[in-house]
């Protein structure tokens, strides 16, 4: 997989597939490779994978739309790709494939997403284009949800700047009267009631929060079963109400600056904001003014905006505030279970089969889109 991949003479992609064993095998474009065991066990058995990240020399963090772009029109130095040879993309770590940088695949037959979120994708193109796209459902919401519970946990405890001080090397006492809050008996406001907030009030219920939700539509089926209450009042009667405020949506458009200014007001003074969803949900700069101001107590959060934070932005110096860094589904089975989604998405998309889990299907012409029941 060479950093560096020259528009070839005439054979010369199947003469180096002959070499490595890889004949036949369709050419995917991905903006990097998976965890090693994942990339060699999985895709490499499959298809032929070409990395934006190896051509452009940059993490995928650092790859935007232009990128893309530059080396599928040929302008990235000394490298270029055959863009008549790729069949399938996948989008592990959400680099921008618009609609108009997809338009140079002119033999594109399916783009696969390793994730739950899209907005990096251009949907709306490959609806009109005929293509299917597909994502991996499911799989994150349990540990995401696993790991929300745990950030509930370490804020209310002060965790993190309480071992911190354990470690410091000028600690000489430990103060006895810095208190955090209790948990138990607290009441829990989860926004998004889908797989991820369901699994997170799950695997809590052994604290005996108080828990209400607040979702697009109401799920009464599960309210009895989980023990959870629907706030008829909307987002802002949960805010009102909850001691720690859990986001589980998605994002899109409609939750975009979902949580600002006029919803941190709303809050308790004493709650915790908890973010699993994605950064753009919370406007941060109006988060870093309620923590400096006090209209909240803290944060946890496993998502914000731009990933990483610049070192010297002031939520990472704040003692009431935890980042992570985007884990939520990082653990080994199930980055596993999702990079298996992912490659089952691609294969079916390259033989023209339904996605087993897909945004939408194939439009075939003559016949209605199919779509994805996940």
């Amino acid at each position: 997989r060479s950093a560096q991949i020259g528009r070839p003479p005439p054979n010369a992609w199947s003469m180096a597939a002959d070499v490595a064993g890889l004949a036949g095998r369709p050419l995917v474009l991905c903006d990097c490779p998976f965890f090693r065991e994942f990339q060699e066990e999985l895709f490499d058995k499959h298809v032929r994978c070409i990395f934006l990240s190896d051509i452009l020399k940059k993490g995928a963090d650092e790859i935007g739309a232009e990128d893309v772009a530059a080396v599928l029109q040929g302008r990235c130095a000394h490298s270029s790709v055959v863009v008549d040879d790729i069949a399938g993309v996948v989008s592990h770590q959400h680099v921008p494939f618009r609609g108009a940088e997809l338009s140079l695949l002119p033999n594109l037959r399916v783009v696969s997403n390793h994730g739950v979120g899209y907005g990096h994708i251009d949907e709306a193109y490959l609806k009109d284009r005929g293509l299917p796209l597909g994502f991996t459902p499911g799989a994150a919401s349990g540990p995401t949800a696993e790991l929300g519970d745990e950030l509930i946990l370490a804020s209310a405890r002060n965790l993190i700047p309480s071992v911190e001080r354990a470690r410091a090397p000028d600690t000489t006492s430990f103060d006895p009267y810095w208190y955090g809050s209790r948990v138990i008996g607290a009441t829990l406001g989860v926004m998004g009631f889908g797989e991820m907030g369901q699994q997170l009030v799950k695997r809590i219920r052994g604290f005996d929060m108080k828990v209400l939700y607040f979702n697009r539509t109401r799920k009464m089926a599960l309210e009895a079963e989980l023990g959870a209450t629907w706030c008829q009042g909307g987002l802002e009667e949960l805010l009102r109400e909850s001691d720690f405020v859990v986001l589980c949506v998605a994002s899109a458009p409609e939750t975009r600056g979902l949580i600002g200014a006029a919803q941190f007001r709303a809050m308790k003074r004493s709650a915790t904001l908890v973010n699993l969803a994605r950064g753009d949900v919370v406007v941060q700069d109006d988060l870093v003014d309620a923590l400096r101001s006090g209209t909240i107590a803290a944060a946890a959060l496993d998502v914000t905006t731009p990933e990483p934070l610049p070192r010297d932005h002031p939520l990472l110096k704040m003692e009431n505030v935890i980042v992570t860094s985007h884990i939520g589904s990082a653990t080994k089975a199930d980055r596993r279970r999702m990079a298996e989604m992912c490659l089952e998405n691609l294969l079916a998309g390259l033989e023209g089969r339904d996605l087993p889990t897909a945004v939408h299907q194939r439009k075939e012409q003559g016949q209605k889109r199919k779509v994805g029941s996940s």
